[in-house]
């Protein structure tokens, strides 16, 4: 079969052998759609500069067809299953955590293996160019739904890119009353944000502290979106960063400023199977939002399309995808 593969800092269409994961009852799955994440945006692009698995395959935002016929949305995430955490339903804290399109081959292939488990038969109505979006789904859900945080009130997000705009998406789905930050030069398309039941404007200050709960949905390299959500959450509020800053990134303020206004920083890695899980909620949110949804699709090509994309940016908050069926 046909997968990109980067291989001693290169990225090429390769030939190569179908994958098998090494854990649990395995099933293959024919790729029919594969979102580019964001996060996978500077390793496609720049390889030399990171340290990768050899090779590596990227691709973790996969829909497919089992060999029954059903199309099914992939969760990218591979635990032992058999230690404390994954008894718990924390899989994403599992030890021994491997995840596809990292520590296993990905989807932007014509074949991905997977655990059985982890292929999620559609909701009937869902549309599977929009299944893509539901990891990304899953982590938005993840840090709300399972954080230690008060009833609905005023959620400001940080962040207008994919993940920030489907956890507004989920907040006011929620209850919430949801603002969401933007850079300048980054604002949502029009289309966008008419979808998004949000106030999506620049931060008018870094002073406001007028939010009970700020998600920071940009995390990255520098500390700047920590700094405006310091700023803009009240004192007593929470602030929910998903997923991981650069490991040399440090807090912006001191600690005695942080605890002397009782702020709760709250980390949200990834997502969980907690109850019936935030991948199988990110699907029934996809499924019931499907006109907020279509707007932050981009399907762009096909799976030999992928280094001719790479050099073209889509509009802020919209998830380029490849079309493989």
């Amino acid at each position: 079969m046909k997968a990109w593969e980067i291989r001693d800092g290169h990225l090429d269409l390769h030939e190569v052998a179908p994958p098998r994961p090494s854990r649990q009852a395995i099933t293959a799955i024919s790729v029919r759609h594969s979102g580019i994440c964001g996060s996978d945006l500077p390793k496609l692009r720049h390889p030399s500069r990171f340290t990768l698995p050899a090779p590596w395959r990227p691709g973790h935002e996969i829909v497919g067809t089992d060999p029954t016929g059903r199309t099914v949305a992939i969760d990218p995430l591979v635990p032992c299953q058999t230690c404390p955490r994954c008894a718990a339903g924390d899989s994403h804290l599992c030890p021994d955590l491997q995840r596809l399109g990292w520590d296993l081959p990905g989807g932007f292939a014509e074949e991905v293996r997977v655990p059985t488990d982890n292929a999620h038969p559609l909701p009937t109505r869902l549309d599977p160019l929009h299944a893509v979006l539901a990891d990304p789904t899953a982590v938005a859900a993840h840090g709300l739904r399972c954080a230690p945080i008060r009833p609905p009130g005023r959620l400001a997000v940080v962040g207008a890119g994919t993940i920030g705009l489907l956890t507004a998406l989920y907040a006011r789905w929620q209850g919430w009353e949801v603002t969401v930050f933007h850079r300048e030069g980054r604002a949502p398309s029009p289309a966008v944000a008419k979808a998004i039941p949000a106030d999506c404007r620049l931060p008018l200050t870094t002073d406001e502290k007028a939010f009970d709960v700020v998600v920071d949905a940009a995390s990255g390299a520098e500390a700047t979106p920590l700094a405006l959500a310091l700023g803009v959450v009240r004192d007593g509020g929470s602030i929910v960063v998903q997923n991981a800053y650069d490991p040399d990134v440090a807090l912006p303020v001191p600690l005695r400023s942080l605890f002397r206004r009782s702020i709760r920083l709250i980390g949200s890695f990834s997502h969980c199977r907690r109850q019936s899980g935030d991948f199988h909620l990110g699907l029934t949110l996809l499924n019931q939002h499907a006109d907020s949804v279509a707007p932050l699709i981009a399907e762009v090509g096909h799976l030999t399309d992928l280094r001719a994309l790479l050099e073209h940016e889509v509009a802020p908050g919209r998830r380029r995808t490849l079309t493989l069926l």
